[in-house]
Order: C-alpha cells, then sequence, then structure tokens
C-alpha cells in the first residue's frame, strides 16, 4: 500500500480501540521514535476531511509529544466495521480494556455471524462469546473488574536500569543490606527510596521552620 506524509492536524484517534498503554511502556514508545525515528506508519481511514486511526494511536500520540508536525500513513478505504476488525487484529499483543473490546464484538456482530467474525479476526468463537458476555453485567460489576485491572497494571513488575561504578556498588548493596527487607532486594530498594524521600521532607520541613523563625526574631 501506498504511504502518505498527513498533518497531525488531520489526524483523530477512533473511540473504539481497547489497547491501552501505561505510562511507562508509553515513555520507552516516546524515547524509540526520538531515538531512532518514526519508521512504521500507522493506519487511518479517511471520514470527511479528517483521518481516522485504526492501528498506531500511541504512535501518533507519541510523534505529537515530540513535537512532529506530520507523521507517515497508510490510508485504507474501509467503513468503520470493517476498520474495527483491523483493530482487533493489528492489537493482539497490548493490554485491552476488555469492555471497549466487547463492544467492539458486539457492533461488529451486527454485521457478521460469530463464525465469519472468527475467519475474519485471530478469535475463535468462544472468546467472542466470553467478550460479549462482559455486557451483560451489571455496572456495579464491570466497575469493579475494571479497578481490580487497574490494580493488576500498577502491580505488573518495571524493570529500572542504573549504572554505576564498581566502586559505588558495595556500598548500594551496604545500604540494601540495612533496610527490612534486606533479603528481598527490590523490597529493600523500594523501601530506601521511601526512607529517603521521608527524610528529606522532613529536612525541608525543618529548614522553612527555621528560616521563618528566623525572620520572625
Amino acid at each position: 500500500m501506498k504511504t502518505e506524509k498527513i498533518s497531525l492536524d488531520l489526524i483523530q484517534e477512533n473511540k473504539y480501540n481497547p489497547n491501552e498503554m501505561d505510562e511507562n511502556k508509553f515513555k520507552k514508545l516516546v524515547l524509540n521514535i526520538k531515538r531512532k525515528g518514526f519508521r512504521k506508519p500507522i493506519e487511518v481511514r479517511k471520514v470527511g476531511e479528517k483521518y481516522i486511526i485504526i492501528d498506531g494511536a500511541h504512535r501518533f500520540k507519541a510523534c505529537k509529544e515530540l513535537g512532529h508536525t506530520e507523521i507517515d500513513c497508510i490510508v485504507d478505504n474501509v467503513d468503520e466495521t470493517e476498520a474495527m476488525v483491523d483493530t482487533l487484529n493489528a492489537n493482539i499483543h497490548g493490554s485491552h480494556n476488555p469492555y471497549k473490546e466487547a463492544q467492539m464484538f458486539k457492533n461488529i456482530h451486527e454485521r457478521y455471524a460469530l463464525k465469519d467474525i472468527e475467519k475474519l479476526t485471530v478469535y475463535g468463537q468462544n472468546e467472542i462469546k466470553d467478550r460479549l458476555e462482559l455486557l451483560n453485567l451489571s455496572p456495579s460489576i464491570q466497575k469493579e473488574l475494571e479497578q481490580q485491572e487497574l490494580r493488576e497494571s500498577k502491580e505488573a513488575p518495571v524493570v529500572l536500569t542504573f549504572m554505576v561504578k564498581e566502586a559505588d556498588k558495595g556500598i548500594i548493596m551496604e545500604a540494601l543490606s540495612l533496610c527490612e527487607n534486606a533479603k528481598d532486594k527490590n523490597r529493600a530498594l523500594v523501601e530506601l527510596c521511601k526512607n529517603a524521600i521521608s527524610n528529606m521532607s522532613e529536612f525541608e520541613g525543618g529548614v522553612g521552620d527555621d528560616v521563618e523563625q528566623g525572620s520572625n526574631a
């Protein structure tokens, strides 16, 4: 397909994309595009004078944050239902909002039978039925499940990499060994950082009090 350069001002995100990206992953995406440039075009469809994203919403937002004025796009001549199918197939590796995904299947199911959706997407009929069942849950249960998924996403492990001199490694390991959770280096590091923040806050508060008292003298 032909690639076109399109102004970011003419591009809009769709409202049904179930793929979500946490802040840490988004920052990495921004950094990667900043370092290596924008390499993979996003997929869009034209609606009036605007272009609606089919695939590449996060890359679009990253380029916008980096100050790009235009972006490489593949313009696909499809309607909204076909665009939903393409969005589902393009985002199988991300973290999905299950209710947005369920709503997409509902909209697609208005045109296609389950067996046809199975042929058009990477999802089996049982998977599709499971998603559709979510729409039958009460709003309170849906909200509870969404909150649970949010908690789980916040608890997902994140890898942090630091470069230190060999001479400083011993200081770090000794500091971790003094923590209450010394046997668990990950928890010990968090504990160490919390203590540092707490101590700095107390110090800053104390300095402020001293200055204020001095000014009143």
